[in-house]
């Protein structure tokens, strides 16, 4: 398709350990030097994950090389189908399918997935919630925010979309830099952030909402360059075999079809049904035993309040979380390591059980258990006494995930002091750690595009040609969607690890929680 590559001053390649070669282009070169972009270097892809898998330690920079690998491979697919089935100009009606505006696309898409992570901070998703919390504080920016991610949900903060927006305000400043506008094609900041927005807003480039919502699918979706590539490499760093994908023969069955009513979305043939399914089980996997490892959680928890501690006792500023500071290559793991490691181990036990692991936290569930069944029962019998009629009054889930968010209200806004969520067991105070993890199921086409198959004259949902979709999703229902974890700051865990302490922790919390409220 395009000669994007082709046309470089000098031929620059990295080396990658998961997709081996890399080429990138001159403005790529140049972006990869600016300090937003070397700050990845010192963000973990998996936040703790290399205290439970030791050679988790992939950067979010080479995450972010992959998948504008995968975004390039997938958008010069894309082109292809459009070119023969001669699409391209009812999807974009004011270019020319020529080599200059063909490269400007592929372009777009490449920088689109190279930046899409450059807002994240320490730790990763750990961190979130501190910077939407400066979001949040700063005038004006929490309606910018909105206006590019408007409300899906009746929460959105259930979705934080916050590395994303920081992203887009990092995007939109470092293209203007000298070194970096030098090298623009005729491309505008907004060809590369509407790709990565939620809102309607297209761009020049990506004027109608056929292509905005194609070349957006790449970077977002069921199956996109960033799901691909973080699959492979976190299968590659944490060992998990099951991680393993074609990624080649997805792409290359990738078609531009058209299902009716003048819409362009993006279908897979039939002949890579096979592949679909292997790397939708893969994503489940990944998510079920790596992702959501159960003290993987628990220490992401441990370190998200260990972070509000240290910003509500001066240790560390809110303002370090803000899009500028990443802008300048400031606050990465490193901020928040040389304060952990620091004066916090000797002073604060919080932080001291990230690193000593005698006193980490125990978790209540660990994956697919009955525990689960008999914590949820004990709710419910709570649920029943306290209803006074005989009948139990709502779900007991309802007041888990409620329950969850009350304690965990302090992280979004650190400056209120001694918000950490405490159980006294006689007299010693356990910290209560408790996630709330929702991973929504596979979409269908009814929630969104969805994975559409092609068989060469039909357009079909993944779910009615396959019914391993469905059995998928119905594992995913399954799936727990919250975690219990705590750990008495200071205290070996051999002190309170007993049965006998474990069943007073889970009697005083399952009263807590049956006596929170629901909104029905």
């Amino acid at each position: 398709m395009s000669t994007l590559l082709e046309g470089q001053a000098k031929r620059r390649a990295i080396n990658d350990p998961v997709h081996s070669l890399i080429r990138i282009t001159d403005l790529e070169n140049e972006i990869l030097k600016m300090p937003a972009m070397n700050r990845l270097h010192d963000i973990r892809s998996l936040g703790l994950a290399q205290l439970v898998f030791p050679g988790a330690t992939a950067s979010r920079f080479s995450h972010s090389i992959g998948t504008m690998y995968l975004a390039y491979k997938m958008a010069e697919q894309i082109l292809s189908s459009m070119k023969k089935r001669q699409y391209f100009g009812k999807i974009f009606p004011d270019l020319k399918e020529g080599e200059g505006d063909l490269s400007r696309i592929v372009q777009a898409v490449r920088l689109a997935a190279l930046l899409h992570d450059v807002g994240h901070g320490p730790f990763s998703h750990s961190s979130e919630s501190f910077m939407m919390a400066s979001i949040a504080k700063g005038p004006g920016r929490l309606s910018e925010y909105r206006s590019l991610f408007p409300l899906s949900q009746p929460r959105v903060e259930t979705r934080n979309h916050a590395h994303e927006y920081f992203g887009i305000k990092i995007i939109k400043k470092l293209l203007k830099e000298p070194e970096v506008s030098a090298f623009l094609p005729d491309l505008e900041s907004e060809d590369v952030t509407c790709l990565l927005s939620k809102n309607g807003t297209g761009s020049r480039l990506f004027a109608t909402d056929a292509a905005l919502n194609i070349f957006r699918q790449v970077i977002s979706s069921d199956i996109d360059a960033d799901r691909m590539d973080y699959i492979l490499r976190d299968s590659w760093y944490t060992g998990a075999e099951f991680g393993k994908i074609d990624k080649e023969r997805l792409i290359d069955n990738m078609e531009i079809v058209n299902p009716g009513e003048g819409s362009y979305l993006i279908g897979y043939s039939e002949k890579a049904l096979g592949n679909i399914e292997d790397f939708l089980d893969s994503r489940y996997k990944m998510y079920k035993w790596v992702v959501r490892h159960h003290l993987m959680v628990a220490f992401d928890h441990l370190l998200k309040f260990s972070i509000y501690d240290m910003i509500s006792s001066g240790q560390l500023s809110l303002n370090e979380f803000r899009w500028e500071n990443y802008y300048r290559g400031k606050t990465t793991d490193s901020t928040v390591n040389s304060i952990i490691f620091g004066n916090s181990v000797d002073y604060n036990m919080i932080c001291r059980s990230l690193v000593d692991r005698r006193y980490a936290p125990i978790s209540l569930f660990k994956g697919r258990s009955e525990s689960y069944m008999r914590f949820e029962k004990t709710v419910s019998g709570k649920l029943h006494q306290g209803s006074g009629s005989g009948k139990l009054r709502s779900d007991p889930l309802k007041h888990i995930e409620n329950y969850i968010s009350k304690i965990n209200a302090p992280l979004s806004d650190p400056e209120i002091a001694d918000g950490i969520p405490r159980i006294m067991v006689g007299d010693l105070p356990a910290i209560v750690l408790g996630a709330s993890t929702p991973e929504p199921a596979l979409e269908s086409v009814t929630g969104g595009n969805g994975i559409l198959i092609y068989d060469g004259n039909t357009v079909l949902p993944m779910e009615s040609v396959s019914s391993y979709f469905a059995s998928l999703n119905n594992e995913w229902t399954k799936f727990r969607p919250y975690y219990f974890s705590y750990l008495v700051p200071g205290m070996k865990r051999e002190g309170y690890s007993s049965e006998a302490f474990r069943e007073k922790f889970v009697d005083i919390l399952t009263t807590d929680i049956a006596s929170e409220g629901v909104e029905e």
